[in-house]
């Protein structure tokens, strides 16, 4: 290798590591100007955890799986799902909107995760299918969407809240009207 292109990639080297740095300087600097020191850091791993602990959601509820404690057993001891709070009642919350094992009608899309001082939060959008009913035809029911937060227990990630906000108005009434029936 000629002495000019020795040259050349020791330049090319050192430009890389000098950018490398200071991308990492920059990067240390912002993450100390959004966490005021007090914000819980989720790893990769924890991101993937309160993902998993929503999508089981969807999967307990809608199938009352184990008697409904499949659904209670994702929210930690005190928790709440809107109004219902404690073990038995959430069960028996999903027990009363299951049904059965071949349900399906909670599709959660769009889950944004977001540290706090004990944990995290979230959101996402929920959808309502009912399709499959007997003599029923396929349709978006409803739908809405989740606020939550989440706690790290020992047995892992688990709600300490949860809240659906409906969104407004129904498939019917949603439908765009004809002009002039204003």
């Amino acid at each position: 290798m000629s002495r000019t292109a020795r040259l050349v990639a020791l330049s090319l080297t050192l430009a890389l590591g000098a950018g490398v740095l200071a991308l990492a300087v920059v990067h240390a600097q912002g993450d100390a100007q959004k966490t005021p020191g007090k914000l819980m850091t989720l790893t990769p791993l924890d991101y993937i955890e309160i993902r998993q602990l929503a999508a089981r959601y969807g999967h307990a509820v809608d199938q009352g799986a184990n008697d409904g404690y499949a659904y209670a057993d994702l929210f930690a001891p005190g928790a709440t799902f809107g109004t219902t709070t404690g073990r038995d009642n959430l069960a028996t919350l999903a027990k009363r909107t299951s049904k059965g094992p071949q349900t399906a009608w909670h599709f959660l899309v769009n889950h944004a995760i977001e540290p706090t001082e004990d944990g995290a939060k979230g959101m996402e959008y929920m959808v309502h299918l009912r399709y499959g009913d007997e003599g029923q035809p396929n349709i978006v029911w409803g739908g809405g969407h989740y606020e939550d937060t989440y706690v790290k227990t020992p047995d892992g990630w688990k709600f300490k809240t949860r809240r659906f906000i409906p969104s407004q108005g129904t498939p019917d009434t949603l439908k765009p009207q004809a002009a002039g029936t204003r």
